[in-house]
């Protein structure tokens, strides 16, 4: 496993014009995928401007690094960045221009990961108090890992949601071009679980049993439980996106990805270890996060039966009865 993938830092001021250019190249590129799905086109111009909040934030890495350093990339908090990043590129690539346009869809990206963290954060410590009341410091160490998936989902859609009021965009369909990219992402962030260590499973003697040194049982062979979730979550992708133009009602496609994601979830908890792997108090059968699923699939598929007729199409005017004459203009 390695929780730390690279350590930044010291920097001499020969290495301001490489992250410079490093930064510069990522904006380009984000401008050439605008254009390359129906955004404007890549003028010298906008390449220009481009260039002006790279130099600054070039600037400001070198001084963070130099000041703070050295500054060590930690695994997961890497992979939650570029799982919020696929998710972007998903809903620019794929999405309805009608509904959001690809600029718009890296506004929708910062306010959900704002809500995500927030939601995902507060949610693993209420689940984990037992430990976080003793250890008040490390309550904001979302770096560590830590996070819940479904305070995380809760707290992106409320940041969805506000997002849609303040632009006067239909929620229900942002939610249906997001869902797969949201699949997308929580596969990529499973692998930042996988090299930190951490949401594995329980002990077993499997020939695909791993050990993880750095995990809650260190040397015991486990559940590879983040590969059971990267696999399957990227299986939902790819079947949502094969099947995002099949339902009849905005907002489906994401009830139907919080359908199977629930039947997904429900199952790796049998092997699932930590917080949200431990017994519902009462229920010991059960685990809170089974308990979650269960709730939640019973509410998405019950709103989905509710409102799957498609929208009355309007009749036709009857054969037999005579169409009325165009008034003539004045």
């Amino acid at each position: 496993m390695r929780p730390e993938l690279v350590t930044l830092g010291p920097w001499s001021p020969a290495a301001i014009p490489l992250v410079i250019t490093v930064v510069f190249g990522l904006a380009l590129l984000w401008l050439w995928g605008e254009q390359r799905w129906g955004g404007k086109r890549v003028t010298l111009q906008r390449a220009l401007i481009a260039l002006l909040p790279a130099v600054a934030i070039g600037l400001l890495l070198y001084f963070l690094v130099n000041h703070f350093g050295p500054v060590k990339i930690k695994a997961w908090g890497t992979m939650l960045v570029l799982a919020f990043a696929a998710g972007t590129a998903y809903m620019a690539r794929y999405g309805d221009r009608k509904v959001i346009s690809p600029a718009e869809c890296l506004d929708l990206a910062l306010y959900a990961l704002i809500g995500a963290i927030i939601g995902a954060r507060v949610i693993f410590v209420a689940l984990d108090w037992a430990h976080y009341s003793a250890h008040a410091d490390r309550l904001l160490n979302v770096w560590e890992g830590g996070l819940s998936f479904h305070g995380g989902l809760l707290g992106a859609l409320i940041a969805g949601l506000l997002f849609a009021k303040l632009r006067h965009k239909s929620f229900f369909a942002i939610t249906d071009i997001a869902a797969p990219g949201i699949a997308l992402g929580y596969a990529i962030t499973r692998i930042g679980c996988f090299l930190n260590g951490c949401c594995h499973g329980h002990e077993c003697h499997l020939p695909w049993a791993m050990k993880f040194p750095n995990g809650d049982m260190p040397n015991v062979p486990v559940h590879p439980t983040q590969i059971y979730a990267f696999l399957s979550s990227l299986t939902i992708a790819i079947i949502l996106h094969k099947l995002r133009h099949r339902f009849p009602r905005p907002g489906h496609l994401f009830l139907f990805y919080l359908c199977i994601y629930s039947v997904y979830r429900f199952l790796v908890e049998y092997t699932r270890a930590g917080a949200t792997g431990k017994p519902m108090p009462g229920l010991p059968a059960m685990t809170e996060g089974q308990i979650a699923s269960i709730i939640i699939f019973a509410v998405a598929g019950l709103v989905m039966l509710l409102t799957w007729r498609k929208p009355a199409v309007a009749p036709e005017p009857s054969a037999g009865k005579p169409k009325p004459k165009p008034k003539s203009g004045s």
